[in-house]
């Protein structure tokens, strides 16, 4: 499996962000995936994603929100990016609006891959220089660019 960026094209990472509230946040992040024919139905993907939302926001802090869920609509691991620089209200845990969006859909048959991959990004993300770098980005080419930095810095293993 690979990093994080690999994972990415700059057609899946969104910027800025124009959602103003965590159901349109989702639904945005959820555009590039249709338009692109990964996902089968986006309606299934936003029901899932927003219905382990009611259960515990994915606004884990310090800016950040990781919507995702397993779903029978895609067939490979799915991950957008999105930056909103004003920031959204997505329930954080610690109250702050999120800037930074990775949303990550997995295969219903691939909850442990899901789960590593959650845990990298979350690692990757924690580092509140390149948070800082993320959000003051103006292409996708600069996130991606900026991701690719700290993956290799940081010797991120593949996953």
């Amino acid at each position: 499996m690979s990093t994080v960026s690999a994972l990415l094209s700059p057609q899946f990472i969104i910027l800025p962000m124009r959602a103003t509230d965590r159901s349109s946040a989702v639904q945005e992040l959820l555009t590039p995936l249709e338009e692109q024919h990964i996902i089968d139905s986006s309606q299934e993907c936003l029901e899932s994603i927003l219905k382990r939302e009611r259960r515990m926001s994915t606004g884990v802090g310090k800016g950040i929100a990781l919507p995702h869920g397993l779903s029978k609509s895609v067939k490979e691991v799915a991950l957008v990016m999105g930056i909103s620089p004003d920031g959204i209200d997505f329930k954080a845990v610690d109250g702050a609006l999120c800037h930074i969006f990775i949303l990550l859909l997995s295969p219903e048959q691939q909850p442990d891959k899901h789960l590593k991959l959650l845990g990298r990004i979350t690692k990757l993300l924690s580092d509140g220089s390149l948070r800082s770098a993320l959000v003051e980005t103006s292409t996708p080419g600069e996130v991606l660019e900026i991701l690719r930095k700290w993956e290799t810095e940081g010797e991120d293993a593949p996953i």
